[in-house]
């Protein structure tokens, strides 16, 4: 008896060492969530694809829904937190916050019907550059704790590979800035001589007939708008001559020079003013100039307590440019309400009016369909600096000024590959499909014949990979479609043959 129960408890002490102790077991994890695009692909393994246009403006984002999978076991909520990792220009719809690192943006995932729609986007770069590579983490706690931590790639497409600068000189007088000598400081020039320069950058001119110097008059106001002076253009030009001048009260704003000549080419008539006026105000009291052109700084202003010099000339010296009354082809736009304007039409869906003082609409119905942005106060996105919109430059042509139609914000998107190498039945095939133009996160697909079994079309990447079996003529209609949901899709057939 005693050997028996000496076997007994050995086998149970046994037993008990065998099984795992509940503090070492494996720790339960969170659900492993999902992320769609508007394909209805999923892309959590693949990333996401975003683009810096040419040109300093704002970008479009990419909309993505996050969800739980489908499947019993999950305790909810799901408190989700996500960071677009690698440069302060990443942004997140709002609520959101910018930082150092990325942006940051947290929800909750109530049920297993709940989803999130999160929009991404980045921040133009000031100049040329590279593709970039960045991270998107996901960290989700359920309601027991448990945590799990996912990532992937977010790549950016740098569209400016050499950088992009008007095709006219720009002439910058700060002769008359007198009262308060803001344009004094350098930093301030340069970032208010960079946003008139972007401005220009997007027109496609060539240089004007010479303007002699003395002979461009113009009025310059003082403080209340009151003391106006007369001055004249120091130097002869060809391009656009640009007065910058600070005063105390009661605001910012540009305007065109009106005194009856504007420029002409090979002595024929044009509808463009020779000169604009640039003028600075600001609550010295209780905001502080921001000027810094870096680009891991941009979002370091508020447009509150700091005011961002690029964005504030960006935004004012539209109204000398192109968004005021005296520019007589948007006075003709105000009047009509956008109404017949057909590429704003075309591109935001209906209408754009302009309200009274000539400024877009700050209404959600006006933002950029592309960006979700707007050069007011609300959009989709955290507010610090104000940038051109692919919207402002399509209704800055009621003005007169003609797009470069040639830059990648204004490229309809087209399939450029022409056709597709034969192929060796059994060996390894691999051709990349390319493509431009739209917002290049393309979907490509199929939609007419097949390709040869043993060969697949990456959605993602347009590549066609793998190793054909049977030799033969095959004819294949592939589709195109941007991250652009209002774009039509685009088609090429080819003819593969292998043999």
């Amino acid at each position: 008896m005693r050997k028996i129960a000496m076997f007994g408890a050995l086998a149970a002490l046994a037993g008990a060492l065998s099984l795992p102790s509940p503090s070492l077991a494996a720790p339960k994890e969170a659900p492993q969530l999902e992320v769609y695009d508007i394909f209805f692909r999923k892309v959590n393994d693949y990333g996401v694809q975003l683009v810096d246009w040419q040109g300093y403006l704002a970008n479009p984002h990419v909309e993505l829904t996050v969800r739980a999978p489908r499947v019993p076991g999950i305790t909810y909520p799901l408190k989700v937190d996500l960071h677009a990792k690698g440069t302060s220009r990443l942004m997140f719809n709002m609520p959101s916050e910018l930082t150092a690192t990325g942006a940051t943006k947290s929800f909750t995932l109530t049920g297993p019907f709940d989803r999130e729609v999160v929009r991404l986007a980045i921040h133009s770069k000031q100049s040329a550059g590279s593709d970039e590579l960045h991270q998107w983490v996901m960290k989700t706690t359920d309601a027991t704790g448990a945590k799990r931590t996912q990532t992937m790639p977010i790549r950016v497409q740098q569209d400016e590979k050499t950088p992009l600068e008007p095709t006219i000189p720009i002439d910058f007088d700060y002769t008359h800035d007198t009262i308060t000598g803001y344009f004094s400081d350098p930093g301030v020039r340069k970032a208010a001589e960079k946003a008139v320069r972007n401005w220009f950058a997007f027109f496609d001119l060539e240089p004007f007939d010479t303007v002699p110097a003395g002979d461009e008059v113009n009025r310059l106001p003082g403080n209340d708008w009151q003391n106006e002076v007369e001055v004249t253009n120091a130097k002869p030009y060809n391009g656009m001559y640009v007065w910058f001048r600070g005063i105390q009260t009661p605001y910012s704003t540009g305007y065109p020079t009106v005194n009856g000549k504007f420029h002409t080419q090979d002595r024929k008539p044009t509808p463009y003013h020779r000169s604009t006026s640039m003028i600075l105000e600001y609550d010295e009291q209780l905001m502080k100039l921001f000027t810094s052109l870096e680009d891991e700084d941009w979002h370091k202003t508020d447009l509150g307590q700091y005011i961002d010099v690029q964005g504030l000339v960006m935004h004012e010296y539209g109204h000398a440019v192109a968004f005021h009354s005296d520019w007589k082809g948007m006075a003709d736009y105000v009047a009509a309400k956008g109404a017949g304007y057909k590429d704003v039409i075309d591109y935001q869906g209906y209408p754009v009016p302009l309200d009274t003082s000539y400024h877009v609409p700050g209404d959600e119905p006006y933002w950029d369909r592309l960006s979700g942005q707007n050069g007011g106060w609300r959009h989709h996105f955290p507010t610090r600096r104000w940038e051109l919109t692919k919207l402002t430059l399509l209704i800055a042509e009621a003005a007169g000024w003609k797009l470069n139609r040639n830059l990648t914000p204004f490229l309809k998107p087209s399939i450029e590959t022409a056709s597709l190498p034969a192929a060796t039945a059994g060996a390894a095939y691999d051709q990349r499909l390319k493509a431009k133009g739209g917002v290049p996160f393309y979907d490509w697909q199929v939609v007419r014949g097949e390709l040869p079994e043993g060969l697949s079309l990456d959605r993602f990447t347009g590549a066609i990979t793998g190793k054909p079996v049977t030799a033969g003529s095959y004819e294949v209609t592939v589709q195109l479609r941007d991250y652009d949901k209002s774009s039509t899709p685009v088609t090429r057939a080819y003819t593969l043959t292998v043999g």
